[in-house]
């Protein structure tokens, strides 16, 4: 019986296998820094995400507390007139109430875990409407919702940011001439089909190419000397981003004095039923 011993000239020697060892512990090293930066970058978008909806929502918490303030001066400046100072205090709760309602939704979603990517369509809708400062009736403004009880694979935090952005542009533009805003989906196969449409002007057709673009305004207006209709135009770049995230896509469709339609496609929670 033959026995075949290794080349001794081809096994590594001490030095070589603790440069090995030194190797395999550098890269190790460079793991656990790798999956540092990415949970601090995680944590950061988070924070980013956070702070975008929160200047959103203070934005719309601002247009309650301004006519709050109106209605409790002209209750103050006119204390013998029952009438008018209990109809100011009426006003002024409303106002209190709705912005009540405005805050617990956005610390809802900012006490929401990093590991909550679940959320149920309607209901996020329906959290999202709650955001809105105003009633969109009172700016002559049909708003029709349509959506199925679908569960989506995306957080609630980032969705309603997108959802919310899409609404209060389509709102800028509707509030100048009224209209409908039209909040439908369908679900075909494991994507569902989520659909934000206004009957506004449409979009200008030298900024669609370039919309999800940093920095490109959609809604401003020349008239506005103080810049107040003018947003960062960081908005719909961040909404991209999100969508592509979680392997969907977002796209629009616009026709001047037709409107406009965003159309997202996210993945949705698949029930499977088990067999026996």
């Amino acid at each position: 019986m033959t026995t075949n011993y290794p080349d001794t000239e081809l096994m590594p020697d001490a030095d070589q296998l603790g440069g090995i060892e030194q190797l395999l512990e550098h890269f190790e090293q460079i793991e656990r820094q790798f999956q540092s930066v990415r949970e601090s970058l995680t944590r950061s978008h988070r924070l980013t995400t956070l702070g975008t909806l929160s200047s959103i929502v203070a934005h719309e918490l601002n247009n309650i507390f301004t006519p709050i303030m109106s209605y409790a001066e002209l209750a103050m400046h006119k204390p013998d007139d029952a009438k008018l100072t209990r109809k100011a205090l009426e006003k002024a709760f409303a106002g209190c109430q709705r912005a009540s309602k405005i805050s617990q939704c956005i610390l809802e979603f900012s006490h929401s875990s990093d590991l909550t990517r679940i959320s149920n369509l309607p209901q996020m809708i329906q959290d999202t409407l709650s955001c809105l400062a105003r009633d969109p009736a009172k700016d002559g403004i049909e708003l029709v919702v349509d959506v199925p009880d679908v569960q989506v694979q995306m957080s609630p935090l980032n969705l309603q940011q997108v959802v919310l952005n899409i609404i209060l542009n389509a709102r800028k533009v509707l509030r100048k001439t009224g209209g409908t805003l039209q909040i439908t989906a369908t679900v075909d196969g494991p994507m569902v089909e989520l659909s934000i449409r206004d009957t506004g002007p449409g979009i200008p057709p030298e900024i669609q190419s370039t919309l999800f673009d940093p920095f490109v305004t959609q809604n401003a207006d020349p008239n506005d000397v103080n810049n107040e209709s003018r947003g960062t135009g960081l908005g719909l770049c961040i909404c991209r981003d999100l969508v592509h995230q979680v392997g969907g896509e977002i796209e629009f469709k616009t026709q001047a004095g037709q409107g406009t339609t965003f159309i997202l496609t996210l993945p949705i929670l698949e029930n499977v039923y088990e067999t026996t």
